[in-house]
């Protein structure tokens, strides 16, 4: 029986993992999408927000190339994803966050945190660890 998780958040390095097969975690990050899609997670919503979609595109953009960055952004932007707008209003504090002398993450990072939190999302799959340390659980 699988555990109801309700939603998840997928990070930039998920979608890079999903998408580049010469990435290290695209194995792993295959593997996840195949046992929700089998129950074995049972995660219902997934949720992104144009600011990782932005990162997303910027890193397979120059690292990989323009047909990849495209494609994947385009597959996101007509499937069932959640994607949250990012709004100026929000700018400040995020802000507030990103420039504590302490925090190593980045804007986008923060970013996702912020939602995950007005969503009170717990679970985030992405292969990058910071999120840990924030106390979301990280998938796979």
């Amino acid at each position: 029986m699988s555990e109801d998780y309700t939603s998840i958040f997928v990070d930039t390095s998920a979608w890079i993992a999903l998408n580049e097969k010469r990435d290290t975690h695209h194995k792993s990050a295959r593997s996840f999408v195949e046992k929700n899609k089998n129950n074995e997670y049972n995660f219902g919503s997934l949720h992104t927000s144009e600011m990782v979609l932005q990162e997303t595109y910027t890193f397979l953009r120059y690292n990989y190339n323009y047909d990849a960055a495209v494609d994947i952004v385009e597959k996101i932007l007509n499937s069932n994803v959640i994607i949250h707008p990012f709004r100026s209003i929000e700018f400040k504090e995020i802000w507030s966050r990103v420039k504590k002398k302490e925090n190593k993450l980045s804007f986008v990072d923060w970013t996702s945190a912020q939602y995950m939190d007005d969503y009170s999302i717990k679970h985030i799959f992405s292969f990058d660890g910071v999120f840990n340390k924030l106390g979301y659980t990280m998938m796979p």
